[in-house]
């Protein structure tokens, strides 16, 4: 048996340690495309086996297309910790021949004796368009512009889940992900429909998006995951997760329309305009199970998940009406929030508080984890053996379709008699407040005071009399200060406007730290924040959805001078592209960038 099972490790080891050497992803420019149109084909081999002389053996498509020839390789080295990574990109050129719907198979490598194969892609090839009539009188047409929109294959929301079939009050662990073949300049607030029959904990995913890319049906994006979350069903049966709508400001720079040099120049997405889109996510349909009533145990509440249940107390030996602390701790992965109190069962010698209750969730990674703790006062009245009998805790473990009961040990706990009768105490006590009952009243003190001889009358000296002022000038300023605050909670507009400019300098602050070519991304975005914040706040719009057009707009009817307005704009204009299309910069152009935004703000600030 040892000998299978050490086998079985030693070939999962070097099939896993092979298919580490060499990876084949294919893509393509369109999956949709008309008859006589070109196909761009990538074929990227990835590992140790990308640097080998290796070949790719191209499937047979002459029945839909027609191969026009390879379009060049390029390759890409790096070493990390001592190991050399591999990538490798090879350009193949087809036209479309004929109109339907096809699958492009797999394009295999071979490398040491073994193949290697990439996904199909699924293609539509439709029919040609048909060539613009011309004029009459012969006269030749002026080129049109083309309309700069986007289609759903160019950006594109997913809601993907990790399961859709769950238990009652199992999560379904949600990522909505970004996906897009075009400049993206900004993002909306994101706005999610409510899904009623879910309790919902979000994920910590940072403030910053994360851009990779990723092949999907074919195609390479840029993606980034925009929200995580976790929806606990609250009762079995069909649910639906509605949609997630986010609008983006997407760059759509104007086709050429000659050969002229100044309309190349102008296509720079420095200069395009931006179009507001708005994606929303498919609704995504769950299957709640209900919990099994099989084996169900007693005391069960309806806690699904994997958890542990830990007890203690702080002493096993004490007096009468001296305070034991019994701690009991949950930990475990699920919904935290919904872990029931204890069913702490006493035997009547022992008086108890309400617990002190405290939790810590996790929002990180794949999975909602965390703890809850309760802290119980019990004061013991009668000496005597007592005992605390076993905390049990019943969960559904619905990775092993079964249910587990936690228990702790049982507490005995030796009470020796001690000094004072039983006083009852009120409920809602601390354990500190607690060992004070019974000694909170005080005899009157029998003693004969000491007398003093009195000097000259204080009321009459100067002292005296600032003393009686103090509490009018207090008043005064507390009426002030009551006034400022009450304009701070009535008045958005003017708590904002106090508050643009220290939350702008604590903005730059934060980006200064990002001031290095590594952190180029994250420096840009921190301007851009602080100089789009700080406006917003003076002319109290929405951070969130503002937008550069409606920004210039508000700024010149503010009356702000036009040069301040444009020299603003060309700030935000500069760090936008930066963020999305970044070009290498060094340190002394992002400190001049930086320098620039601190001066726009305080000018902005002078002008308001």
């Amino acid at each position: 048996m040892k000998a299978k099972i050490l086998a079985l490790a030693l070939f999962s080891a070097v099939t896993a340690l092979w298919a580490q050497s060499l990876v084949v992803r294919t893509s393509v420019d369109r999956t949709q495309l008309s008859v006589n149109e070109q196909l761009i084909l990538t074929v990227e081999l990835e590992g140790e086996g990308a640097n080998s002389n290796l070949k790719p053996e191209l499937p047979d498509v002459s029945a839909f297309l027609a191969f026009l020839g390879s379009g060049g390789t390029s390759q890409s080295v790096q070493i990390i910790n001592g190991r050399m990574s591999v990538q490798k990109s090879i350009t193949y050129y087809y036209q479309a021949l004929k109109e339907g719907s096809f699958t492009f198979p797999p394009v295999a490598v071979t490398y040491k004796g073994r193949t290697a194969e990439s996904q199909p892609i699924n293609l539509v090839i439709t029919a040609a368009a048909a060539p613009p009539s011309a004029p009459a009188g012969g006269q030749r047409a002026a080129p049109q512009p083309s309309a700069p929109a986007t289609n759903d294959e160019q950006l594109f929301l997913r809601a993907i889940v990790n399961k859709r079939q769950v238990y009652q009050n199992e999560p379904v662990i949600v990522t909505y992900r970004i996906y897009t073949l075009v400049q993206v300049a900004g993002m909306g607030q994101p706005k999610i429909e409510p899904s009623p029959g879910f309790w919902v904990e979000e994920f910590d995913i940072g403030t910053t998006l994360k851009q990779r890319e990723e092949i999907y049906n074919g195609r390479k994006y840029v993606v980034a995951d925009i929200k995580k979350s976790a929806y606990f069903p609250t009762s079995p049966g069909r649910k639906t997760i509605q949609s997630m709508v986010i609008p983006f400001d997407v760059r759509a720079a104007s086709r050429r329309r000659s050969n002229d040099i100044f309309d190349s120049f102008f296509d720079d997405p420095f200069f395009s305009r931006v179009v507001r889109k708005e994606v929303a996510t498919r609704p995504v349909e769950i299957e709640v199970l209900p919990l099994p009533e099989q084996d169900k145990p007693a005391g069960f509440n309806g806690l699904v998940g994997q958890f542990r249940l830990e007890a203690g107390v702080d002493k096993e030996t004490v007096k009468t009406n001296e305070a034991v602390t019994l701690k009991v701790r949950i930990t475990g992965q699920g919904n935290i929030r919904s872990l029931p109190k204890p069913n702490l069962v006493l035997p009547n010698d022992f008086e108890k508080y309400e617990p002190k209750v405290s939790e810590t969730i996790n929002r990180q990674g794949e999975v909602i984890s965390g703890s809850k703790s309760y802290e119980y006062v019990l004061i013991p009245r009668f000496p005597g053996q007592q005992r605390i009998p076993s905390i049990q805790l019943a969960f559904f473990d619905p990775q092993a379709r079964q249910y587990r009961v936690e228990r702790s040990p049982e507490f005995t706990i030796s009470v020796q008699k001690g000094e004072g009768a039983y006083v009852a105490a009120p409920a809602g006590l601390s354990k500190e407040e607690v060992r004070l009952v019974g000694q909170d009243i005080r005899f009157i003190k029998t003693a004969v005071p000491e007398f003093h001889r009195i000097g000259a009358a204080f009321y009459q000296s100067s002292l005296f009399k600032l003393l009686c002022l103090l509490p009018f000038l207090a008043l005064a300023a507390a009426y002030g200060y009551k006034r400022h605050l009450t304009r701070l909670s009535g008045d958005v507009a003017y708590a904002r406007s106090r508050s643009a400019n220290r939350m702008a300098m604590r903005r730059l602050a934060k980006a200064d730290k990002l001031l290095s070519v590594n952190t180029q991304k994250e420096f840009y975005a921190e301007v851009s924040r602080a100089l789009i914040g700080f406006a917003a706040d003076k002319l109290n719009l929405p951070e969130a959805g503002v937008i550069q057009s409606e920004l210039q707009e508000r700024l010149q009817a503010r009356g702000v001078d036009s040069s301040l307005v444009q020299s603003y704009m060309h700030l935000l204009q500069t760090c936008d592209f930066q963020r999305f299309a970044p070009a290498f910069g060094a340190a002394e152009e992002m400190g001049r960038i930086f320098q620039q935004a601190k001066e726009a703000i305080i000018k902005l600030e002078k002008a308001f």
